[in-house]
């Protein structure tokens, strides 16, 4: 899994790599040689720039363009000494593959005579068999009486869905028939690839779901990483690289949609792209930034606000109290929606909240900015604070936050009053009967920013408490 960069609020945008480096590092991944270091410095650069996922893109789109024409013959070669380079160039090309190609035979042929007892790919759990072993070409329908978990031998994991149809191709390779995984691949598993039949989805070190309720339309949403897609219209050559937070849908055209509401229970396997009013009263978040510039998420939490939550989908911040006392009980086990840190900004920003029953409405917002009318005019401030975990990771011990404005690694610390960093003011939505409910962007930055850099600052939080619940 690939650790998110440093945070924007502490440190200043990450130098372009200069692009012979990253042509170089997208070379050596498309032919598998690869370093560790080298991967997770490819994978930082594609999140942090659009400019390199759009170069990334270009780039393997070449590849299979030279691919697809070197692996059709050559009609007829000209005697001169121009074509005499480009025989000897495909000499090259082609006397490897020839010798790969008698290698492989005499593989087939030792399968033939002398067969072996193929070595599992995988493994799930059951009530009855605790290790079930799993094969090439082996199918797995989800269903109630078996895990829902999938162990390749690589530490790739996979979850599905009830009722989602898995077909094992090899150690990195599935195809997903129909219903929802979520591919959490892990250090060893790069380059493991999902299929379906509108795309292929091709992992960079990455945690990732996909869906697919019909043979036509594929869902892709990357809860952590980078994934580079394929859509099959264009015999691989229509590409997208998507980031954590973002999410589209595609269809066999290779047309994407952006898929603006994702659901989720506190376990961040279990996600739905439909509400369920049962469990949530939320029934859409939308925004008016077109689909096209930003593919970006909001994930509606059903009673998963807690300590140690995470805020964004876009980071890996964390909810705690600012101190012993923790966060208010009123707000314990509501539902909470994970927003988008890099809209913290964003001036123009119109969200739209819609309810589908009655709820108290919450916004938690860095007291750091003034307050803007949209919030004053509809909402009321309830004197509770909490606060914001800024950091990479956990590191025990973790207690004292580094003073704000300071360029020091931060880490993320464990229970309330433990590595606050951000203090957030509590307000709370006047008419809780409302059904719909527009809130707009962050207010301006007041003279707490003064010592602050440029990038400081933090998007604010949404928490929906369904009247008359019962809290954990």
């Amino acid at each position: 899994m690939i650790s998110n960069r440093l945070p924007n609020d502490f440190d200043p945008d990450e130098p372009e790599m200069p692009p012979h480096e990253l042509q170089l590092l997208v070379g050596s991944l498309l032919d598998e040689s690869i370093s560790d270091q080298d991967f997770k410095g490819l994978q930082s650069q594609l999140q942090a720039s659009a400019s390199a996922r759009e170069a990334y893109r270009n780039l393997v789109e070449l590849h299979l363009a030279l691919h697809e024409t070197l692996s059709e013959p050559a009609v007829s070669i000209a005697p001169d000494r121009h074509a005499w380079t480009q025989v000897v160039a495909l000499r090259k090309v082609y006397v490897p593959l020839l010798i790969a190609s008698c290698a492989l035979s005499i593989a087939v042929a030792s399968v033939l005579f002398f067969p072996m007892k193929e070595t599992p790919i995988a493994w799930t759990g059951s009530e009855v068999d605790l290790a079930l072993e799993l094969r090439s070409g082996d199918r797995v329908v989800a269903s109630a009486n078996h895990s829902n978990e999938i162990t390749f031998r690589n530490g790739v994991k996979v979850s599905l869905s009830q009722g989602a149809d898995l077909e094992i191709l090899d150690d990195k390779k599935v195809r997903l028939h129909t219903g929802q995984a979520y591919v959490d691949v892990g250090e060893q598993g790069k380059g493991f690839t999902v299929l379906t039949e509108a795309a292929n989805i091709v992992d960079l070190g990455t945690v990732f779901g996909v869906g697919t309720n019909s043979p036509s339309e594929t869902e892709v949403l990357v809860f952590d990483g980078v994934v580079d897609i394929a859509t099959n219209s264009r015999r691989n050559l229509a590409r997208k690289v998507l980031v954590s937070g973002q999410a589209e849908r595609y269809d066999k055209s290779g047309t994407g949609e952006r898929i603006p509401t994702v659901w989720s229970s506190s376990l961040s396997s279990e996600w739905s792209t439909a509400p369920d009013d049962r469990s949530s009263p939320v029934a859409s978040i939308t925004d008016n930034v077109p689909g096209d510039s930003n593919a970006k998420f909001y994930m509606v939490v059903s009673g998963g606000f807690r300590e140690d939550a995470l805020v964004y989908v876009d980071r890996k911040y964390e909810w705690n109290g600012l101190d012993k006392r923790g966060i208010p009980q009123e707000l314990i086990g509501a539902d909470y929606i994970r927003t988008f840190n890099d809209d913290k900004h964003r001036k123009d920003i119109d969200i739209t909240l819609t309810l589908s029953r009655e709820a108290d409405v919450y916004i938690l917002v860095d007291q750091r900015y003034l307050i803007p009318d949209w919030l004053s005019e509809d909402f009321v401030d309830t004197g509770w604070k909490l606060g914001i975990d800024l950091g990479l990771s956990h590191r025990p011990g973790e207690v004292k936050a580094p003073p704000l404005g300071t360029d020091i690694e931060r880490f993320l610390g464990s229970g309330p009053g433990n590595s606050v960093d951000v203090p957030v003011n509590v307000w709370k939505l006047k008419h809780s009967s409302r059904h719909q409910v527009h809130l707009g962007p962050n207010g301006e930055k007041s003279h707490q920013f003064d010592n602050a850099i440029n990038e400081a600052g933090s998007m604010y939080g949404i928490v929906i408490a369904p009247k008359n619940r019962t809290s954990d």
